[in-house]
């Protein structure tokens, strides 16, 4: 499935819709626990530099990533029972702006990021395979199916991560 954020690791290709759920679900929990072994000692300092004040230091991705998981979490889940066929959207620079991240310690934002995601590959791997092909609105957006949504969500991680990575290595 081609989505806007490829998946990078941890899931060979998805050739059919129905191993959408156990290929994600797994991908998920390897990406986070990959993340979290080789991540978990950074220092607050580190974590929250910035090279440019435009750009998002790690603990902003980082939260940024935390903020994708509470809106794919209603996603998720709404797609499943709701009549609509319109999700809400998410004003990236506004949450992380009001958030204020770079105040958290790093393994604070570590620990949630870790457990909310885990959380979601638990919910992913249960959502029946019916579902997978409901199409929906987010934002002023074009249509996506559910199926979609999940599969980007986890490319759209590893796409934050290889940047939070470079940032620190």
């Amino acid at each position: 499935m081609k989505t806007k954020y490829p998946i990078k690791n941890f899931v060979d290709e998805i050739n059919e819709i129905s191993e959408i759920p156990e290929k994600i679900s797994e991908g998920i929990r390897n990406t986070v626990e990959n993340f979290v072994n080789r991540f978990q000692n950074i220092n607050d300092s580190d974590a929250s530099a910035k090279t440019d004040p435009q750009k998002w230091s790690c603990k902003e991705i980082l939260g940024h990533l935390i903020d994708s998981a509470a809106n794919n979490h209603q996603r998720f889940v709404r797609a499943q029972y709701e009549n609509s066929n319109s999700l809400i959207s998410y004003e990236q620079v506004e949450w992380v702006k009001i958030e204020r991240h770079n105040e958290r310690s790093w393994k604070e934002l570590l620990l949630l990021w870790q457990s909310y995601n885990l959380h979601l590959a638990h919910i992913v791997s249960k959502i029946p395979l019916q579902y997978l092909n409901i199409s929906f609105i987010i934002g002023s957006n074009e249509t996506v199916t559910l199926g979609y949504i999940i599969t980007d969500y986890l490319g759209h991680m590893q796409h934050h991560i290889d940047q939070i990575e470079k940032k620190l290595t």
